[in-house]
């Protein structure tokens, strides 16, 4: 079949000729569940089957998990369309940030060793460097809490990048603030650290200074597709123009009735004058919706077109199919015990629902139910912890097992608040026995039954010393990893049988402390340690929860959530609670920051941080459109506390279709019970080769990491190897065609070498840890230039990504290339080379071989498809030892690699986490202080192929180390 019949195949009338338009300027308008995923994937494949090269096409997302799901289907439509799903790997797919850090670091291989502040490590840099910044002068100018000023300055820092103001102009109107801004641009320049809102920011001055570094850096960029368009902000609209003005073409997809992020900036103006600032661009309106059913589409339309009126695009979606089973309910109960315990019970009605999609049939389990609300924190008149909790215990009453997807703290149940609260102990020195022993006895025992209050003491004893030594010696490094995993050695979780979810809250703990640790050089005084618990206490209480790590491991469980986590996912059966009166819509706020009104009025005139009507409508409408099949919007009258009824919410009373039903005891016609079947959720999908290798290393590593979310504690020279890579890869860039020396790259180290957690010595006669290093990392870049000129004529180096699919997952990795070209860039040699800055093994070690041998011989297997050149040699170049080995890549070791990467996914898919233990592994884990260690098989015999490694007397065969390096006996 040609393409073109490939597509007309494939796609929908309205898909097909936005995939086809051969327009340089498209806004394709994508009503709820009308497959606009589906058509960014096809039209990638027509650019590819008419002659683009992969590494051609940049596709922005607005999450991580919607650039897997759109990788993944990209690979799909490459395979229908007859390519490999290897080329997926070239492309640039994935979030507007993650894009600006690969510009950033081709511009300048110095941001390449940048740590990302995402929103809670931003506040933690302030935090700990609160002295730096005058952030005390802000907090007397406002009169305010410390950590109140703290969220206020990050949030004027977020909001001056994202409108491009300048700090010089802010000067005028408020000077405290203005000074507190300059100062941290400049402090996360020194200190290596960038936010996502300063990516974005320095790529667009780069872009409006015509600065020859990013031209370069975009110099094979074609073409452009940005998914959520609705949802850009003014920085994010600048890179995207600024871009395209490179470039070929540019597609926007999206839907203005689902822009929900006004009140973090999103400007919904974007997408909706697309038209008037593109005046030669042709529009599709995908309005096929393939989710839900012709009630909830007509009935959701219906509610958005009466309210938004002229402010909106019309659309006129219409439903692709009712299914075999539908249900519409908008319903009014006296009381939320009421309102949940009917929740409780509908949901029993329907579990084992016969649910037929796409030509197959299953019975609805607890994970096919999303309960829906527009904030499940904020409790109550009568003490409620959270507006959820009538729900929960409704569901708990009930025996139907539940996860909260948003703003759940872990803080809210007692394993991660005992964790903190041991913590807390060490806030002042000379904590004693007996108050360890009262608080051991009143909340450590209760909760972790084989805690050891021996081991205990020992712990918090050495830890009062490390954390209260008076300063004015040499500076010590303190790293609070590793006291929590001290902390739950000594708690026995390592002897007990804990369920999923307290293994959650307690890895939830333990990234929460990989944040402070990667933001805090160290916290080697009472002051520091200090700031960490009032984190803990003041911005960890509410700024994390267990979302994240839930998503990964995706229990058979009713979902909980606020609408703003639900974008982008559908559930057959959803219901909209608290339905009420000024909870939903919310009454209109707003901007209260510190920034003078005078810098951002444009923003606010447009009301952008701020909410309205409007925007609680398209919230709502975006509600509504996450439900397949099945509807029901609840709200309830009288509430505890409150001397008077609440009244049914605007919205509410705006539902109207022939279908809708008022009635709480009817139920969908045509009930049928069968055997319950999960869905198999995309977001269970593993995505990352060093996943993959943790599990086949040991299954339940990977699920300490992935799925639990533990942290190691971070290593004392942590970002050597990283500084050491970047040299490189800047050497690499200054001599792309001559032979650098010696002294070269002893440069490129000076120019570049930094760490953020060795401290450099204040005494020049005297050399520490930090001289020691960077000595170090000149001795290697200095005699890799020295030895290996051959390296750099006519030679480009890269770190390229590879995708490699693994049934419907996409396996993502990076390694490091060497291309032979011409003098026209041709490709006429591609060497896989892994620069590695470990220490190699004084004695053969298969084992050390067996992970950095599967990641040669992935990438080996990739680059035929990706550069259309096989790779003439694989090897590991080990820097410390300047010592380069061959990795062995013919056709059967590389296809023993990709099989060995399948089994694994395969097992992820299938939940099958068993114990691998042995001493040796053991040894060496992160997790060694948690983990019971306690062998165990694998549900299923067949094993994966040996991998090829090379030997000291030539190439080998072994089995990966889950089954080689494996011992049955008890630890």
């Amino acid at each position: 079949m040609s393409i073109n019949q490939i597509l007309k195949a494939e796609l929908t009338e309205e898909q097909y000729k936005a995939v086809i338009d051969n327009n340089k300027e498209i806004l394709c308008l994508a009503c709820a569940g009308s497959g606009k995923s589906r058509t960014l994937a096809y039209r990638i494949a027509r650019l590819i089957a008419e002659g683009a090269s992969a590494e051609s096409i940049v596709a922005f997302t607005f999450t991580e998990k919607a650039a897997e799901s759109i990788k993944r289907r990209v690979a799909e439509a490459l395979e229908k369309c007859g390519f490999s799903p290897i080329l997926v790997g070239a492309m640039s797919i994935g979030t507007i940030h993650s894009y600006c850090q690969h510009l950033l670091g081709e511009m300048d291989p110095k941001y390449r060793q940048f740590d990302v502040l995402d929103e809670n490590r931003l506040k933690l840099f302030i935090l700990s460097r609160y002295p730096k910044l005058s952030v005390q002068d802000v907090r007397a100018s406002k009169n305010l809490g410390m950590f109140a000023t703290i969220n206020e300055v990050s949030n004027c820092w977020k909001i001056a990048n994202d409108e491009m103001i300048s700090f010089e102009d802010l000067d005028v109107h408020d000077p405290y603030i203005a000074d507190t801004l300059k100062k941290l641009y400049s402090l996360l320049d020194k200190d290596q650290y960038i936010d996502f809102s300063l990516m974005i920011r320095l790529v667009v001055e780069a872009l409006e200074a015509k600065d020859r570094s990013v031209g370069l850096a975009l110099q094979n960029v074609k073409h452009l597709l940005v998914d959520e368009y609705q949802d850009v902000n003014p920085s994010q609209e600048k890179l995207i123009k600024g871009i395209y003005n490179l470039i070929e073409t540019l597609i926007v997809v999206g839907d203005d009735d689902q822009s929900i992020y006004a009140w973090r900036g999103a400007d919904v103006n974007n997408i909706i004058e697309f038209s008037v600032r593109y005046p030669n661009s042709s529009i599709h309106t995908l309005s096929e919706n393939f989710r839900s059913t012709r009630a909830i589409v007509e009935t959701a339309d219906n509610f958005i077109t009466n309210i938004l009126s002229t402010t909106r695009i019309s659309k006129s979606p219409i439903s692709h199919s009712d299914g075999n089973v539908r249900h519409l309910g908008n319903l009014w109960f006296d009381n939320p015990i009421e309102e949940a315990e009917w929740i409780a019970g509908r949901i029993k009605d329907l579990l084992g629902t016969k649910y037929v999609e796409n030509g197959s049939e299953r019975g609805l389990t607890k994970a096919d139910f999303a309960i829906l609300m527009r904030s499940v924190s904020g409790g109550t008149r009568n003490g409620d912890p959270a507006r959820h909790s009538v729900y929960t215990q409704a569901l708990t009453n009930a025996n139907i097992s539940y996860s909260i997807e948003a703003e759940g703290s872990i803080f809210t149940r007692p394993y991660g608040t005992v964790l903190r609260g041991t913590m807390e102990l060490l806030r002042e020195p000379g904590v004693t026995r007996e108050e360890l022993k009262k608080f051991f006895d009143e909340e450590i025992i209760l909760h972790f039954p084989h805690a050891n209050f021996r081991e205990l003491a020992k712990i918090i004893g050495n830890w009062n010393t490390k954390i209260h030594t008076p300063m004015g010696g040499a500076r010590r490094k303190v790293y609070p990893q590793e006291l929590i995993h001290e902390l739950l050695n000594a708690f026995g979780v390592h002897k007990t049988k804990f369920d999923d979810h307290v293994l959650r809250d307690l890895g939830v703990f333990s990234s929460i402390i990989l944040d402070v640790e990667k933001v805090f050089v160290s916290i080697d005084d009472s002051w520091r340690f200090t700031s960490v618990l009032n984190f803990l206490q003041n911005v960890a209480e509410t700024g994390y929860d267990v979302t994240q790590i839930d998503l990964f491991s995706k229990p058979d469980s009713v979902t909980i959530s606020t609408v703003h986590k639900m974008k982008g996912l559908e559930f057959p059966v959803v219901f909209i609670v608290d339905v009420v009166q000024q909870r939903f819509p919310v009454s209109n706020s707003q901007y209260r920051g510190f920034l003078p009104h005078s810098v951002i009025q444009e923003a606010l005139d447009k009301r952008l941080y701020s909410t309205d009507i409007y925007g609680e409508a398209r919230l709502f409408y975006t509600a509504l459109t996450r439900a397949e099949r099945i509807l029901y919007v609840t709200g309830s009258e009288n509430h505890p506390g409150l001397k008077r009824p609440k009244k049914q919410s605007e919205f509410k009373l705006r539902l109207n279709h022939s279908e809708i039903t008022v009635d709480a005891t009817s139920l969908p016609n045509g009930l049928e019970k069968i055997a319950e079947k999960r869905r198999i959720d995309d977001n269970s999908m593993p995505t990352s080769f060093t996943e993959i290798k943790d599990y086949l290393e040991c299954p339940m590593k990977y699920k300490y990491r992935k799925i639990f979310g533990f942290s190691p504690a971070v290593p004392e020279l942590f970002g050597f190897g990283l500084t050491t890579h970047a040299a490189i890869n800047k050497l690499h860039k200054q001599f792309s065609n001559s032979k650098p020396t010696k002294d070269d790259g002893i440069q490129a180290v000076e120019d570049i070498f930094h760490l953020k957690h060795v401290f450099a010595s204040n005494d020049p006669e005297r050399k520490g840890p930090f001289e020691n290093a960077k000595a170090k990392s000149k001795e290697i870049v200095g005699n890799y230039a020295k030895d290996y000129p051959d390296d750099f004529v006519q030679m480009r180096q890269l770190e390229q990504s590879f995708e490699i699919k693994a049934g419907n997952a996409v396996i993502t990795g990076a390694i490091d290339l060497l291309l032979k070209e011409d003098v026209n860039g041709a490709i006429l040699e591609a060497k896989v080379i892994d620069f590695k800055s470990m220490d190699h093994p004084k004695d053969p070690d298969p084992y050390f071989w067996i992970n950095l041998s599967l990641q040669v011989q992935l990438y080996a297997y990739a680059s035929k498809i990706v550069l259309n050149e096989n790779a003439k040699t694989g090897s590991v170049h080990l820097l410390k030892a300047n010592q380069r080995i061959d990795i062995p890549i013919d056709d059967m070791d590389i296809e023993s690699a990709v099989e060995n990467i399948r089994w694994a996914v395969d097992r992820i898919l299938n939940q099958d986490f068993p114990f691998r233990p042995s001493f040796s592994k053991c040894g060496d884990c992160d997790f060694k202080l948690i983990c019971p260690k306690i062998a165990s098989d694998f549900s299923v015999k067949e094993m994966p192929s040996p991998i090829s490694i090379p030997g000291p007397n030539g190439n080998e065969s072994i089995m990966v180390a889950a089954f080689s390096d494996y011992e049955e006996a008890q630890f």
